[in-house]
Formats: structure tokens, sequence, C-alpha cells
């Protein structure tokens, strides 16, 4: 059986108050939208159509297919406009929504699953006693679904129900035929996806009912509800660490990215911030007030505290980076240590090479990025400034408040600094 998912993304999302499509906007330092692409994709659903309104300029990933609703007409407008592109499809169609960026894969399996039994229509919702905005999902007497009203048409004909619609559904090719029959709703002027229930019902189609978690269709159309979604994620985030080995110290004050990989035995203390593709490899310590951000920190090295790290950097074994270092776009080998208030950018540092405190790497002339490389067993002396291009090499010792700018071959001593000069003052 074929398996198709659309995702409803073409919302304007005024409520966001942002020029960003809702959809594109982050949490974990992954879109909405991308959150919903990859549940798919880890439930095995291969084709996907994503419904845009003509706002999106682009995507972030180009490999699927879009189709754009014009005009803003609801849910079951969005719908018919995609099923114009699954020609002669036969099979499943799962229906999820953009901003509701916690449907699992697990879910998504089970209403596939349903279809089985020759089922119509795979509706989901959960049990919620107190007052709410959802949808409500009603039954007959044999417990089968047969409508689903929005809220406020709900509340209008005062009809109750406890049940509330998940919005996540999935109805077989064959029914497709049937959204013409949904009209516009009265009040809205939009065409509502929940009225298939009905029509559906009518027609004595067989429905199905799963029920889910709420937290799996937390909708978002907010700013606050956008801060909520990124404190459940980071939850997940760090829960997850710590089941595999990580050591979070205060972990309400750790941000983990969605692609953060993890060794054994890393400890994070408080107030760490790590951004996108970063791995750790076992036994590092991420001291406290780091931002790190493209980078791979190996096996036993200490980062911070208040260090950053960025750029397609690589920290190698058991190296020291010490609080206030930045390091951008540099290749820092074993054994290196810089302890102290350094910038190293665009470098290549060798083996045991050590970096004194106030060291910068000058590596931009005002029209390129140029290379600094360091050999091994080096040392570089306090408050020095390497202008870059450069090569210095293995066993040198630098000066401390010095300025380089010319290449130094292995094992030189080089001191690039003006004389002192004493004078006697005036007495």
């Amino acid at each position: 059986m074929e398996i198709c998912s659309i995702i409803l993304s073409a919302g304007k999302g005024t409520r966001m108050l942002s020029n960003i499509p809702k959809p594109l906007h982050l949490i974990s330092g992954k879109s909405m939208l991308q959150w919903v692409i990859d549940a798919n994709k880890s439930a095995g659903i291969k084709k996907s159509i994503i419904v845009i309104s003509e706002e999106f300029k682009k995507l972030e990933n180009q490999n699927i297919q879009t189709v754009i609703q014009k005009k803003p007409l609801g849910t079951g407008d969005a719908l018919k406009t995609a099923v114009p592109l699954l020609n002669n499809f036969e099979g499943v169609v799962i229906i999820c929504f953009a901003d509701t960026p916690f449907i699992t894969p697990k879910t998504l399996k089970k209403i596939s699953n349903a279809f089985k039994n020759k089922t119509d229509l795979v509706i989901t919702g959960f049990k919620k006693f107190e007052k709410n905005k959802y949808g409500k999902i009603f039954f007959n007497s044999k417990k089968k679904p047969t409508e689903i009203l929005e809220y406020k048409d709900a509340e209008r004909k005062n009809t109750v129900s406890n049940i509330c619609n998940g919005g996540i559904m999935g109805i077989h090719s064959s029914a497709l035929k049937f959204l013409s029959k949904i009209k516009k709703n009265t009040v809205s002027g939009e065409f509502y996806l929940t009225d298939i229930v009905k029509i559906l019902n009518q027609q004595d189609k067989n429905i199905s009912y799963i029920e889910i978690m709420e937290e799996e269709i937390l909708g978002i159309n907010t700013q606050l509800d956008l801060s909520f979604a990124e404190s459940v994620s980071q939850n997940l985030l760090r829960k997850k660490a710590m089941f595999n080995g990580v050591k979070l110290i205060d972990p309400n004050s750790t941000f983990i990215n969605h692609d953060t990989k993890f060794g054994k035995d890393v400890i994070v203390y408080p107030n760490v911030v790590f951004g996108n593709n970063v791995i750790i490899d076992s036994f590092v310590e991420v001291k406290s007030f780091s931002h790190i951000e493209e980078c791979r920190i190996k096996k036993g090295s200490i980062i911070g505290p208040f260090a950053r790290l960025r750029g397609r950097t690589i920290i190698d074994e058991n190296s020291k980076i010490g609080n206030f270092v930045e390091i951008k776009k540099s290749n820092i080998s074993k054994d290196v240590k810089i302890n102290h208030l350094s910038y190293i950018g665009d470098s290549e540092i060798g083996t045991s090479t050590n970096i004194g405190a106030g060291t910068i790497t000058c590596n931009y002339d005002g029209k390129n990025k140029n290379k600094t490389k360091i050999g091994k067993n080096s040392f570089v002396g306090s408050n020095s400034t390497i202008i870059a291009p450069i090569k210095i090499g293995d066993n040198v010792t630098m000066g401390a408040g010095s300025v380089f700018n010319k290449n130094i071959p292995n094992n030189n001593l080089s001191i690039g600094r003006s004389y002192q000069i004493n004078k006697k003052k005036n007495q």
C-alpha cells in the first residue's frame, strides 16, 4: 500500500508578528516544517507534498514537492489544492500541519497501519476535561466518529465533548473525491477539512479514531507558543543526552541543538549553548558560559569557561581551550593549550603547542581571510600579534609582547618587539 503525506503549511501566521513565514521559525535550530518532514521520513513515508503560501520564497529542502494555495481559504481548500499532484496515486494520504512540529513517527505509523482494515478515514484526538479551545470530536452509540466541530461552532450549538481533535488525519485516496462536498463555513468563510468526517459518515464510510498525546499536536501561533515549544524540545533533547551518558550539571541552563552529538562521560557545566553541527567526543568537559557551534571536540579536551568555538573548528584530543578564548575555522591538534584571552582564526596549530594569554591571529586584511600555521611543540608568548599569512615552524619560541609578520623556521627563538627605553624622571 502506497503512503503519501500532505503537509499544510500555507497559513499566514499573522499572530507571529514576523516577516519570516511561520513554518520556517526555528525550534532547537530546526524549522517547524523540517520537524514534520523528518517525522514523516522516520515513519517511512517517502513521498511528501507541502502546501505553501506565496510568501514562501524558498524551502530549506528543495527536494520536496510543493504547491501554492493562492488564497487562505482554510484546510479543506489547502488539501484540495494538493490533490492534483497525486496523479494516479492509490493508497493512504496522511495530512499533517507544519505548525504542529512534535507529531511522532510512531503516531504516523499507527495511522498508516489502521488502513489495513479497509478504513476510509482515520482521525486523531485526545481527552481533555479542562475548558479549552480545541475542536471537538463526536461519536455515535457504536463509538464511531460522526462529526468534528471547531471550538466556536461547538460552542454556538451548545454541544459538549471531552474528546479534542488532534488535527492529524489519514484518508484513503478513494475518498478524496468527497472533498468537493465540503462547503464554505458561513462564519469564517473558510473550507474546514474537519467537515470531511460528517460527509464520509453520511456516506457510511469506515472511519477510525486513534488516541494520541496532546503534546504531539502542540500548535504554534504566537511567539509565546514558540518559546513554549522550544522548552518542550529542549527538555526532550536534554533527557536524550542524559539517558545516553552525558552529565548535565544544570539541565535547565544547557541549550542543545537538534543535531548535537555527544559521546559518553561528557560533562557540561551550567549556562552552555550548543549551536548547529556540534560533535562532542567522550570524556570532554565543557565549562560554564561557553558557546559552541560548527565544531568537533575530540576525546578528553576541556573547553571554557567563557569560550566561543565556531566556523568548522576541530579541537583534537586532550587540548585545553580556556576562558575568554574564541576560535574560528581552525584545526587545533592534540595537547594544545590556549588558556586565556585569545583569538585564533583560520589557523592550524600543531601538537603540544602553547598559546600565551592575549594572543591574536590577525587573519583578515580588509579583503581576504589569511591562514596562520604554527608547528608542534612551539611556545607563543603572551600578548603576541600574529599577522597572517604566516608559517611558524616546530619547536619555536616566540617572545611575549611581539608582532610577527614573517615566517619563522623550526627551532628558532623569535622576538618582534621594540626596544625598551628607560629615562630618568626630572626631580
